[in-house]
C-alpha cells in the first residue's frame, strides 16, 4: 500500500502534523492507499508558493505559446501512462474499466489538447479610436494565485477542466482534490513536473474540505476560487471568499429534465435515458434524473425502460463486461437509499430496483440496483432535489407549456434534454428551458470546444471551451494618447488654468 505525498512548491512533502487519510476502493471497501491530511500551515505554505510563483513572472509572463508547449507535454505523458491512470482511477472511483479507459481518460486528454491550443490567443475587441484623441485596447491578464477545489466523481477530468485553463492563461494554482479520490491528482502533479512546469505553478494538497477547502477560500494569497461540487458547499465558499472579494467560479449541482414528446423516437430515447441516468454509476451533475414522458406514450416508454434496465450488468469494475459499478462510499449509498424511501413515502411507486445486489467477491462494496419510481407529486424530494445516484423518476405530462414549466421549476439549471421529431418543438424548447445546456435527441454530450455552464443555483462561470480561459483572466483597458498635446481640449471642463 502506497502512502502519497503532497506537491508544494516543486517538492514532495508530508503533512506538518503527520496525519494521514485512508483511501478506499468502493467496490471492495478495502484501503488502497493513504494520503496526507494537510494542516493549516501546509495550506498557507501552498498558497504562498502559488502567490510567489505568480509574482515572479516566470510563468505568468511567459509567452502563451511557450506555456502551451509545456502543458501539451502533459497530454503526451498522460497518453504514455494511460494504463496507470486508468487502473488508479477505476479502483479509486469504482467506475467500470470500460468507462475509464474508453471515455474518462481519452476525453481528458482531448480536454488538455484543446485548452493548450485555445490558450495561445485570447480574442477580443480590435484596437480602435473610441474617442478622437486616442486609441483603446483591451488586454486579458491572469488573475494571480487561484484555489481549485474538485469533486470525487471525475477526479482527474475535473482538475483539467478547472486547473488547466487557469495555468494555461498564466495563473498559479493550489489544487485540493476530494478526499475520496485524490490519487490521480497527485499522479498528475508528477506529469507536470516532468513536463517542466516551474515550481509553485501547480501545487496539490490533500485533506478534508471542511478544513483545507475553507482555508483556501479564506486565504489572502489567493485571488480566486474555482469550485466544482455541491450547491451548499459552493454557497459556503462564496461566503468565505467574500472576506477579500475573491472571484468565485462555481459549477454546482443539477437536476436534469429528460423530456420525451409523443412524436419522439421512443427506442432512442429509452437507450439514451439509461446512459444518461447511469453514466458514472449515476453520480453525475448532468445525469438525466426527471423523466417527463407524454401521457400517450408513458406506458410504452416505462415498459421498455424497465426491460432494458433488466439487462444491466452490475459487478466488478475491472471486468469489461460490467456496465455499472458501486457508488463512491457507504454514506453516498445510504443517501441514495434515503431518497428512494422518501420518494415512496411522498406518494411514489417503486416500479423497479432500489435494493442492494449481491455481487460475488464484492459483498462489502457500495452497490445499489438502479431504481425506477413513478410519482405524481411534483414537490417530492426525488423531483426537486439532487440525488446523485441511479434513480429514474418518471412523470407524465400533457402539453408543451405544462412540461416546460415543471422542468424549469427547480433551483438548478445545468443540463437538460428534449426528445422530439418536430423541429419547431425542439427550437422552442431550447429557447424556453432555463438550463446551461439543452440537448436535442441526445443527453450528456459535452465536446471540449463547447462551454459547460449553469443557470440559477447550478453556479456561474464556464468549464471547457474558450470561455473557460476567460474565466481566469482580468480585463484591462489600455489607452494611448495620439495628440501629443500638453493640454487636451476637454481639460477645461475640469480646470481652466
Amino acid at each position: 500500500m502506497e502512502t502519497y505525498k503532497m506537491y508544494i512548491n516543486g517538492e514532495w512533502v508530508v503533512s506538518s502534523e503527520r496525519k494521514l487519510i485512508d483511501v478506499k476502493n468502493p467496490a471492495t471497501d478495502e484501503i488502497i492507499a493513504r494520503v496526507q491530511s494537510a494542516s493549516k500551515e501546509d495550506v498557507q505554505r501552498a498558497t504562498k508558493a502559488a502567490r510567489t510563483s505568480f509574482d515572479s513572472g516566470i510563468w505568468s509572463r511567459m509567452p502563451p505559446g511557450e506555456r502551451s508547449n509545456i502543458l501539451s507535454k502533459v497530454a503526451n505523458l498522460l497518453e504514455q501512462n494511460m494504463d496507470t491512470f486508468v487502473n488508479i482511477e477505476m479502483k479509486n472511483t469504482g467506475k467500470s474499466i470500460k468507462q475509464v479507459s474508453g471515455y474518462d481518460i481519452p476525453y481528458t486528454i482531448d480536454n488538455i489538447k484543446f485548452i493548450c491550443g485555445a490558450s495561445r490567443i485570447m480574442e477580443g475587441k480590435a484596437m480602435a479610436e473610441y474617442v478622437s484623441d486616442g486609441t483603446s485596447a483591451v488586454r486579458r491578464e491572469p488573475i494571480g494565485a487561484v484555489g481549485i477545489i474538485t469533486p470525487w466523481n471525475y477526479p482527474l477530468m475535473m482538475i483539467i477542466w478547472r486547473a488547466f485553463p487557469a495555468i494555461a492563461t498564466g495563473n498559479s494554482v493550489v489544487v485540493k482534490p476530494a478526499s475520496y479520490t485524490p490519487l490521480t491528482a497527485i499522479k498528475l502533479a508528477e506529469l507536470l513536473e516532468k513536463a517542466g512546469v516551474p515550481k509553485g505553478v501547480f501545487n496539490v494538497i490533500t485533506g478534508p474540505g471542511s478544513s483545507v477547502g475553507e482555508e483556501l477560500a479564506k486565504s489572502k494569497d489567493l485571488e480566486m476560487i474555482a469550485f466544482t461540487g455541491s450547491t451548499e458547499v459552493g454557497k459556503r465558499l462564496s461566503e468565505l471568499g467574500a472576506s477579500n472579494l475573491k472571484k468565485v467560479s462555481l459549477e454546482l449541482g443539477g437536476k436534469a429534465p429528460f423530456i420525451v414528446f409523443k412524436d419522439a423516437n421512443i427506442d432512442a430515447a429509452v437507450e439514451s435515458a439509461i446512459v444518461g441516468g447511469l453514466v458514472n454509476n449515476g453520480q453525475d451533475c448532468a445525469n438525466s434524473t426527471r423523466y417527463y414522458i407524454h401521457e400517450s406514450i408513458f406506458d410504452e416508454f416505462v415498459s421498455k425502460l424497465k426491460n432494458r434496465l433488466s439487462k444491466l450488468r452490475i459487478g466488478d469494475p475491472e471486468s469489461m463486461d460490467t456496465d455499472m459499478g458501486p457508488l463512491i462510499s457507504q454514506s453516498q449509498r445510504e443517501r441514495v437509499e434515503s431518497y428512494i424511501e422518501r420518494g415512496k413515502n411522498e406518494g411514489g411507486n417503486i416500479l423497479l430496483g432500489g435494493d442492494r445486489p449481491s455481487i460475488k467477491g464484492h459483498e462489502h462494496g457500495y452497490y445499489i440496483n438502479p431504481a425506477v419510481i413513478y410519482t405524481e407529486n411534483e414537490n417530492s424530494a426525488i423531483v426537486k432535489e439532487e440525488i446523485f445516484g441511479p434513480v429514474f423518476t418518471v412523470l407524465k405530462f400533457k402539453d408543451y407549456e405544462d412540461v416546460i414549466r415543471r422542468s424549469n421549476d427547480v433551483t438548478y439549471g445545468l443540463g437538460s434534454s428534449v426528445w422530439t421529431s418536430n423541429i419547431t418543438t425542439a427550437m422552442r424548447a431550447t429557447r424556453d428551458l432555463r438550463f446551461g445546456t439543452v440537448w436535442v435527441n441526445e443527453h450528456v454530450v459535452v465536446p471540449s470546444e463547447m462551454p459547460w455552464a449553469g443557470y440559477k443555483q447550478s453556479g456561474h462561470g464556464a468549464s471547457l471551451s474558450a470561455y473557460s480561459l476567460e474565466e481566469f483572466t482580468y480585463i484591462k483597458h489600455v489607452y494611448f494618447d495620439l495628440t501629443g498635446k500638453v493640454r487636451k481640449d476637454w481639460y477645461s471642463q475640469i480646470f481652466k488654468g
